[in-house]
């Protein structure tokens, strides 16, 4: 039998160390360690440890646990310690631990830094010099592999606008078959921790030789696109290149031109006339975008900050400025002109897809919501537009940020597929990866695909022999997995020092919004949004709940009281738990007095 293993954390109890399991669902029981010579540990580490089975117990002369009669084990589980992660006092620890609980690999093997030192950095393919073009590139203040530059200016004549978006030509290093191709491959895409980054590639590539850097020669694949002041693509045509960045830009620098709150003598002219340029696209293209109707889901990102000792010390929600989304739109303008390209010779490749919601999840969407608003969706066939609407009547309303989460949880999960079925989010017909190599394996099968019919110019549909040499199927799977261990590895590390933070908050009154209402409990959302904590049944007012999945509610059967989806309440947190990520409050008494003296009524006993 191959026994189980899992993730636990040491607890002083009663003067013995035991192993309380992260992942509740497995052991209820008290779990006792095994000594060992190899590792010793101490009240709060976290560790990952395996039952221990007859034959280690009869090693170690420990008799075995008998069962009496009525089939309870007296005493405790015995476990063996495999591997000491960390302090649960130690933040870093939640990162290792989402690692591990993950499978991500982390490091490099020897073949590996073999292959990089022996690498070709001379380059003798045939490129197109861009060099003097004034490209910039626009990340994040942390950002450390740019994996794409930019490049706007008004056509001569007025009629329209040239773009050009250059992208690391991370398969020049990176040939298939190689080591290098095997482990990004193996991995499918870096990891982004709020304190850690795991990187696809080796960071002698991603930080450097692909990682388009200012005033450094680099080799790239282009895409130079014409389109029309309305913003229709008049032309596309890719090469391989050598550009020369001018300017490392980010974000708030760029928020900070367009809002004209930066001099314009701190730049040089050509890099505040190419923002200018690459702004006023960014325009035009965000007019297109809500034509076509793509879903405009207003969702933050909860950013950590961390003080120089690395321990959180707050949680910001961090919506998406102007310069975050010219880059968005032009990168998934990129992307749709990669897509089309390979459509001309190609049926297969590896599509970024997104699936219209399951007719379970639109109707539960529907129910949710409710009339009046309900009325844009029924009857109707799913499209991001219908559900804008509803976003749009609800903007300055206490519902909004229910409404958006009730959307982004009716959504399908977008995937990498072989067979192109469009993309529902973006309502678009043909849509792949391209624009970052650097961290995802996808984008790199993109680039040689497109090099091959660059350097082949296939004459017919389905000449290029990409098809024949990689199981696309087998590859869209498996990236498509990496993909979602890295997102539960992220939210579970980012939950966990969430946790941390209001560790210093326990018994404090909060205000909460239900998230979702389910048989065991309510999911409620606290500090707008900022983190969500569970409140169990048990702690709601003495009464029996009826569950009613379809309009996700519990109702007292005698006080009559109803919790659903949207409600607001006041609750105390009671209980924090940083190595499981997990938050729970129950109901203020204030709640009780007041609206609970509305309904005064027998109490039911518990059944």
């Amino acid at each position: 039998i191959v026994r189980k293993q899992f993730f636990a954390e040491v607890k002083l109890k009663s003067k013995n160390l035991v192993l309380q399991e992260l992942d509740r669902s497995k052991y209820k029981e008290n779990i006792k360690p095994i000594p060992s010579d190899k590792y010793s540990i101490k009240n709060g580490d976290i560790v990952r440890a395996q039952i221990a089975s007859g034959k280690t117990l009869n090693k170690l002369k420990i008799k075995k646990i008998k069962k009496n009669k009525l089939g309870n084990k007296n005493g405790n589980l015995l476990a063996e310690i495999l591997e000491v992660i960390g302090s649960s006092f130690d933040p870093k620890t939640f990162s290792h631990l989402s690692i591990k609980e993950n499978d991500i690999k982390t490091n490099f093997n020897q073949n590996i830094k073999e292959e990089i030192k022996s690498l070709n950095t001379h380059d003798y393919d045939v490129r197109t010099d861009l060099s003097s073009v004034p490209f910039v590139t626009i990340d994040g203040e942390d950002a450390k592999d740019f994996d794409d530059a930019v490049f706007a200016q008004k056509l001569l004549d007025n009629s329209g606008w040239r773009i050009l978006v250059s992208i690391a030509d991370v398969s020049y290093y990176v040939k298939s078959g190689s080591y290098l191709d095997k482990e990004a491959k193996e991995r499918g895409n870096s990891v982004y921790l709020p304190n850690l980054v795991i990187p696809m590639l080796p960071e002698e590539l991603s930080n450097e030789l692909c990682s388009l850097k200012p005033n450094v020669d680099r080799l790239c694949l282009t895409v130079d696109m014409t389109l029309n002041n309305d913003g229709k693509k008049l032309s596309h045509k890719f090469f391989r290149s050598i550009i020369n960045s001018q300017k490392r830009l980010t974000y708030r620098e760029v928020e900070n031109i367009i809002n004209n709150k930066t001099p314009y003598t701190d730049y040089d002219n050509k890099v505040i006339e190419v923002i200018e340029s690459l702004y006023e696209v960014y325009l035009i293209l965000q007019k297109l975008r809500e034509q076509r109707g793509a879903l405009n889901l207003d969702l933050p990102e909860k950013k950590i900050l961390f003080d120089d000792k690395n321990w959180p010390t707050e949680v910001k929600k961090v919506y998406g400025l102007k310069s975050n989304k010219i880059i968005e739109e032009l990168m998934i303008l990129a992307n749709v002109c990669a897509a089309e390209e390979i459509q001309k010779y190609n049926s297969e490749s590896i599509y970024r897809i997104h699936e219209p919601p399951s007719p379970e999840k639109y109707k539960t969407l529907i129910d949710l919501i409710g009339k009046p608003l309900a009325n844009n969706l029924i009857g109707k066939i799913p499209h991001p537009s219908l559900m804008n609407k509803i976003l749009e009547q609800t903007k300055e309303t206490p519902d909004y940020e229910m409404i958006n989460q009730s959307i982004l949880r009716s959504q399908s999960q977008a995937k990498y597929n072989n067979i192109n079925k469009s993309h529902f989010g973006l309502a678009l017909k043909n849509y792949v990866h391209f624009t970052s190599p650097i961290r995802r394996y996808a984008d790199l099968l993109i680039h040689r695909q497109i090099i091959e019919i660059i350097n082949t110019k296939p004459k017919k549909k389905n000449d290029t022999n990409l098809k024949q040499k990689n199981n696309l199927d087998l590859i869209c799977e498996h990236i498509s997995s990496t993909e979602r261990k890295a997102i539960v590895a992220e939210r579970k590390t980012i939950d966990r020092l969430i946790a941390l933070i209001y560790q210093e908050r326990i018994n404090e009154i909060i205000e909460c919004v239900i998230l979702s209402v389910h048989k065991f409990g309510i999911f409620v959302s606290i500090d707008e949004g900022i983190a969500d904590a569970l409140m169990p049944v048990r702690e709601l007012p003495y009464d029996w709940y009826k569950y009613n999945e379809k309009k996700q509610s519990l109702t007292g059967e005698s006080n009559g009281l109803i919790f659903n989806v949207g409600m607001k309440l006041k609750a105390k947190i009671t209980e924090v738990d940083s190595s499981t990520g997990s938050i729970l409050v129950k109901l203020d008494s204030s709640f009780y007095n007041g609206e609970m003296r509305k309904r005064k009524g027998k109490r039911y006993k518990r059944k």
